[in-house]
């Protein structure tokens, strides 16, 4: 519990930066706990950070109304990378059969996994959805201008996930 705690600090406290790299693109690293979690938690926690670091973030900054459906994204997003990253699943003997389960190619084919699920489920639909509905946009253009954002996000953040989680298992020894 107490480390959940600590990745929602950590998760919050990234919510606040913010790295531009254009006028409507930008990079955020509110993503790197939710993921940690996911990977060293699980699913069920990774679900409980995510929508923990939205609400908190909203309380102690609040950028507008509070709307539950970004709390539910948050809270999939957790979810997602638990069900890929795990280490408890993907460590155990009996899964090495598998590609996904193999050394760090299978840790960087699962993070690419995860953040391609992420990406096409949750920040281009389910997000673009929020969107339209909270500003009265029409889902299309939400999409269109989501889209560069993404495609240029994906990459970057894909490597700083794997750092984050290589790390990780050099601190815990996780195999």
């Amino acid at each position: 519990m107490t480390l959940g705690a600590l990745f929602v600090a950590m998760g919050v406290a990234l919510s606040f930066v913010r790295i531009p790299l254009s006028s409507v693109t930008e990079i955020t690293l509110t993503g790197l706990p939710m993921a940690a979690g996911g990977f060293v938690l699980g699913p069920c926690m990774g679900f409980v950070i995510g929508a923990l670091i939205d609400i908190i973030g909203f309380l102690a900054a609040p950028k507008g109304a509070y709307f539950p459906g970004f709390t539910l994204s948050y809270g999939l997003v957790g979810m997602i990378y638990g069900l890929l990253l795990y280490h408890n699943f993907w460590g155990k003997r009996e899964r090495k059969i598998s590609v996904l389960s193999r050394g760090n190619t299978g840790l960087v084919l699962r993070i690419i996994t995860a953040h391609l699920i992420k990406t096409l489920t949750i920040s281009l639909c389910l997000n673009c959805i929020w969107l339209s509905v909270f500003y009265g946009m029409s889902f299309k253009a939400v999409f269109i201008t989501s889209l560069p954002k993404e495609l240029i996000n994906f990459p970057i953040e894909v490597f700083l996930i794997y750092i984050l989680i290589v790390s990780l298992k050099r601190i815990r020894r996780i195999n």
